[in-house]
């Protein structure tokens, strides 16, 4: 599976879109984390990101696959939302069928990330923040840790911050409480 079927897997995954570029870079990384698929993500300002997923994103849109519509936030700034075509979701289906286990994955993620967060963009950066230290890292830390040493990423992180994190990481199975 590529980037381009990844971004379709996920749009399929919610048919009401998904809201927010910030949240489709996260669940795209907890994606190709499940299906051990490198698509390009480094550490970056609201945590892991791809360009590579941001511009696939683009091309979709360009070919008519996917809808990309703005709107004006309180903040005054543009929240994008994103959903598939009636072309998109043909698409979608020939993905699942070359791709069952990997776009059921993908699918479970999103399901989950919107269940628990309601795909909540700062508690999904938090969690791949936390995510993407504890990879780096290679080993199990404590609060204290991850918040220092999501500073070498320019990362402010805390404790309740964390919490969230962790508790969606436990749901997605990226975390295990240690006994």
């Amino acid at each position: 599976m590529e980037i381009p079927e990844l971004v379709i897997a996920i749009l399929h995954s919610e048919p009401n879109g998904i809201d927010g570029r910030t949240a489709i870079q996260k669940l795209g990384y907890f994606a190709s984390v499940k299906i051990k698929k490198d698509m390009g993500y480094g550490p970056d300002f609201y945590g892991p990101f791809s360009p590579l997923v941001a511009e696939q994103i683009q091309n979709l849109v360009g070919l008519d696959f996917v809808i990309e519509s703005g709107r004006r936030t309180v903040r005054d700034r543009i929240m994008y939302s994103y959903c598939l075509t009636e072309d998109g979701e043909e698409l979608a289906s020939r993905i699942r069928e070359e791709y069952p286990e990997e776009f059921s994955i993908i699918s479970d993620v999103v399901k989950k990330c919107g269940e628990i967060v309601h795909y909540n963009f700062n508690v999904l950066s938090w969690a791949a923040k936390v995510h993407f230290i504890l990879e780096k890292a290679g080993k199990t830390m404590s609060y204290e840790e991850a918040i220092e040493a999501g500073k070498l990423f320019g990362w402010k992180l805390d404790e309740s911050e964390i919490d969230s994190a962790v508790k969606l990481l436990l749901a997605l199975g990226l975390v295990h409480k240690s006994s």
